[in-house]
């Protein structure tokens, strides 16, 4: 699925941005001392993310990477990014202000595209928007990667 003209960040503001304080992490049902060591600090930072959220990510081993969401109004993990990754690969684009997301990479755990339909592992540039705790695709481009030809 490809867009006209990608997703423009000013077409899914929030306002008014949370300046703090954040609320201390909330202890998760699942949780580790790690986890809870990589959420306090996490929301030691400032909102960086839809309104008032505080989006970060982490590795989850063997070299993927995952992500989560706290509310830093309340402290709680509202949700997690929808796929984990190669970290190789990995990258986001994000605003405080606004709830569209762009998420780089290839995914790891499969993927589907808007309509159910499974898709081959490549890499991608996936468009989301941050609605009610979740992650709503807009839609996907695959990234081209270079050739060893084009040297």
């Amino acid at each position: 699925m490809a867009f006209a003209a990608d997703p423009d960040f000013k077409d899914y503001a929030v306002t008014p941005v949370f300046s703090g304080p954040n609320h201390e992490p909330v202890q998760q049902e699942q949780s580790n001392p790690v986890m809870d060591s990589t959420r306090a600090k996490a929301l030691q930072g400032k909102v960086n993310f839809a309104g008032h959220y505080i989006l970060y990510s982490f590795g989850c081993g063997g070299g993927a990477i995952c992500g989560e969401v706290l509310d830093a109004q309340t402290g709680d993990v509202v949700g997690g990014l929808p796929n984990a990754y190669d970290g190789s690969t990995f990258d986001t684009t994000y605003l405080p202000d606004s709830r569209l997301i762009i998420i780089s990479g290839v995914t790891l755990d499969g993927e589907e595209d808007a309509q159910g339909n499974r898709l081959e592992n490549r890499n991608r540039d996936r468009y989301y928007e941050f609605v009610n705790n979740e992650f709503r695709l807009l839609g996907m481009t695959d990234v081209e990667s270079p050739s060893i030809d084009e040297e």
